[in-house]
């Protein structure tokens, strides 16, 4: 075994992330995200970090083909123009172990900081650290599951210059919503939006008052990203910037939602998202 091969798509005997080819898709819009924020702003900001709150072991493996792709702390670590400092947490001990195991292979492993926990809560660590450096700084939020709360969205934009990459888990939506909306306690979905909002937009939906059940819910969590600092991440004449991601039946998985509080944030997502993985161009 090379030593590159730890940090490329081949399989190098350590623990993977099972999933499906669409992987690559949402692995599109970072990677080319990516490089267009360090191309540009790493002879302007001399600090800037990347963190990845859900980063599984960094490789993934198609489990019906046996391809091999690196995840989202190799993407990030291995781009032309490296971060500065970087923040991996993963609730799975053994997932971290595979991860620092191919980081370890990095010439610039000194930048890495890892964390074994709960995200929501290990992110208190990450921004006392970062609230120390005037800097740049690039949050992916993308669990699994429900797993993100909106309580650590709000401890995120505490941080001016926070740009996020945010999983809006679509099917996952449409799967728990008709289980949780006349659960009186506190549920997986309103932990995600942060309240009850939610439930009177499915209302409206299952009472064919609206057609829009998640073009609405979109809206609603982008009103409350506003309300926390954010530019509004569309107007009337623009596309909607949300790409989503599919199945191999061309069903909704789920959608990536990005946010900025700089104009430039929002101008280099309009730019990478103007073509599809497949080079075409969205539809306005």
């Amino acid at each position: 075994m090379k030593n590159e091969d730890f940090l490329t798509d081949v399989d190098d005997g350590l623990e993977m992330r099972e999933t499906g080819p669409w992987v690559c898709d949402k692995y599109y819009y970072l990677q080319r995200y990516i490089h267009i924020f360090e191309t540009s702003m790493r002879e302007k900001w001399e600090n800037r970090t990347y963190i990845d709150l859900f980063s599984g072991p960094g490789k993934c493996l198609d489990s019906k083909s046996n391809k091999v792709f690196i995840g989202s702390p190799l993407i990030a670590l291995t781009t032309k123009y490296p971060f500065t400092k970087y923040y991996f947490v993963d609730i799975n001990e053994e997932l971290i172990s595979s991860l620092l195991q191919r980081c370890s292979y990095s010439s610039i492993k000194n930048r890495i900081v890892t964390y074994v926990g709960d995200s929501n809560e290990k992110v208190d660590k990450i921004i006392n650290q970062i609230q120390q450096v005037q800097g740049l700084n690039l949050a992916l939020l993308d669990p699994e599951g429900f797993e993100l709360k909106w309580t650590t969205i709000i401890k995120l934009a505490s941080i001016n210059r926070m740009d996020l990459i945010i999983y809006y888990p679509q099917m996952g939506i449409n799967r728990e919503m008709p289980k949780e909306i006349e659960n009186i306690g506190e549920t997986k979905i309103d932990l995600f939006f942060g309240g009850t909002e939610w439930r009177d937009i499915y209302r409206s939906y299952i009472n064919k008052e609206d057609i829009f059940l998640h073009r609405n819910l979109l809206d609603l969590y982008k009103q409350k990203l506003q309300s926390i600092g954010y530019q509004e991440a569309k107007s009337i004449d623009e596309p909607e910037n949300e790409p989503l991601i599919v199945n191999s039946q061309e069903a909704p998985l789920y959608r990536l939602i990005f946010a900025s509080k700089h104009a430039k944030g929002q101008e280099f997502w309009r730019k990478i998202t103007e073509k599809d993985p497949r080079g075409q161009k969205r539809l306005l």
